[in-house]
């Protein structure tokens, strides 16, 4: 069998692993390129809509921001679905498969997710691209329809930054793979867990970290500003890392020493693999909670923003500034969405990268005489922190942003800001019960087969 065969009959054995890299790597280039199209369109690139330089510019902004979520996003996607997958090239390397040929084999694996993932991005791009044309006129507030066109500027671009993008992740998989040693390949998942330890004395700075993050984010002015803003924005990320890495740790000991509830029923069991969870997924946490409170952030201030233009009695200052602030919305829309995207595969990734191990601890758990509804319970309890935790961590730094933008601004609309945060809430909730109900069953069926498939 040729290394090429062997990739591909990897991919459809992988597929579960291989789905969520694919899908990620497919969605930024279905992104990236309907971007690039309207950038290029020719009604753009002539003049013919109003304030065409001010749309090219957000569009090329907009490009920058996919780029940079682009490359974290499929490079994590990508060591994800390395690392679950270190025993099987443990084995490849102790049946006779070389270094070289493993690394050839990682490139080829690559190769073919990158392909289609192009092939189906640029299709679903192209598919879309009239349902985005459209809703950018309603945006820009502009009489003059946007016609639907696919440019070879925007087909031509795409291929090539998301090319070079595989080409330089597969080399560095590959090399980074080459370098494992066979024995701790084969026992990736036989690893015992790090000690949860942690420092009274850091877990006392997250908390001062963040309230003073808070307290000189709700003392923000118009003169203030540019003295606070750094400050603030360097407290809160030092605190928030902090409260994932020592201070929840502290919270989880308190309970452990709480005899009365930490032996009630599972409890006992869902702290403990908590506390050794939290270690390892400390910096998923935080990064999630970062991206919630600025996907949360930017939806509130675009408009807040937009409200803040007035009329100013000249029709067209004034139509240009609205059209504006509605790209200006959509800009910021977009961001929200595209975090939002980032955080929930975040933590999907991460889940999927543990479950074998998970299903060697159901399968313990089921022999000391745990039932399945039991062991069910304890893995959707473990889920749901590791969901919920970062959301209500961003969602309280978005709040405390968005006052900050209301004494900026001079305005109050906490209606809207609760509106958001509650459509966040609701598809952050939804995202967490496909992703339970997936995990859950993968676990329970990798861990008793088809005793308990059947009852799923």
């Amino acid at each position: 069998m040729t290394i090429g065969a062997l990739a591909l009959r990897n991919i459809r054995g992988n597929w579960r692993s291989c789905c969520a890299f694919f899908l990620s790597s497919a969605f930024s280039v279905m992104v990236f390129y309907m971007f690039a199209a309207f950038r290029f369109h020719p009604d753009v690139m002539n003049g013919r809509i109003l304030g065409a330089d001010s749309v090219r510019q957000g569009m090329m902004f907009c490009q920058y921001i996919i780029i940079i979520f682009s490359v974290l996003f499929v490079l994590y996607s990508s060591s994800a679905f390395i690392r679950t997958r270190r025993q099987e090239f443990g084995l490849l390397t102790l049946f006779g498969m070389t270094r070289w040929q493993l690394r050839r084999l990682i490139v080829y694996e690559h190769a073919g997710i990158a392909v289609s993932a192009i092939g189906l991005g640029i299709g679903s791009g192209i598919a879309f691209s009239k349902l985005f044309f459209m809703t950018l006129e309603v945006l820009l507030d502009r009489e003059v329809s946007i016609i639907f066109t696919v440019p070879m500027e925007a087909l031509g671009l795409t291929v090539v930054c998301f090319a070079l993008l595989f080409a330089v992740i597969s080399v560095w998989a590959a090399c980074k793979t080459g370098h494992g040693k066979i024995v701790d390949m084969l026992e990736a998942s036989r690893k015992p867990a790090e000690q949860a330890d942690f420092s009274h004395g850091l877990a006392a700075l997250a908390v001062i970290c963040l309230g003073t993050a808070y307290g000189l984010a709700l003392s923000i002015n118009m003169r203030n500003f540019p003295l606070l803003a750094m400050p603030v924005m360097i407290s809160v990320t030092i605190g928030t890392y902090l409260f994932f890495t020592q201070f929840s740790l502290l919270v989880l000991h308190s309970v452990q020493r709480s005899s009365r509830f930490y032996y009630r029923r599972t409890t006992m069991i869902i702290v403990g693999q908590l506390s050794s969870r939290l270690k390892s997924n400390a910096m998923m946490l935080f990064l999630v909670s970062m991206l919630s409170a600025v996907m949360v952030t930017a939806s509130g201030a675009v408009y807040m923003m937009k409200r803040a233009v007035q009329f100013d009695g000249y029709r067209t200052q004034y139509e240009n500034a609205q059209g504006l602030m509605g790209l200006t919305m959509f800009i910021g829309l977009f961001i929200s969405l595209l975090f939002f995207m980032a955080a929930g595969s975040v933590i999907y990734f991460k889940l999927f990268t543990e479950l074998r191990e998970d299903q060697a601890h159901c399968k313990a758990l089921s022999r000391i005489g745990l039932t399945e509804g039991e062991i069910r319970g304890i893995v959707m309890a473990q889920i749901g922190i590791l969901f919920f935790a970062p959301c209500i961590v961003g969602t309280v730094h978005a709040l405390i942003a968005m006052k900050a933008l209301d004494n900026l601004l001079m305005l109050s609309n906490w209606s809207y800001s609760f509106a958001v945060i509650g459509i966040y809430l609701v598809m952050h909730t939804i995202y967490f019960l496909i992703t339970c109900h997936d995990y859950t069953n993968s676990i329970l069926r990798g861990a008793f087969g088809h005793r308990m498939g059947r009852n799923l």
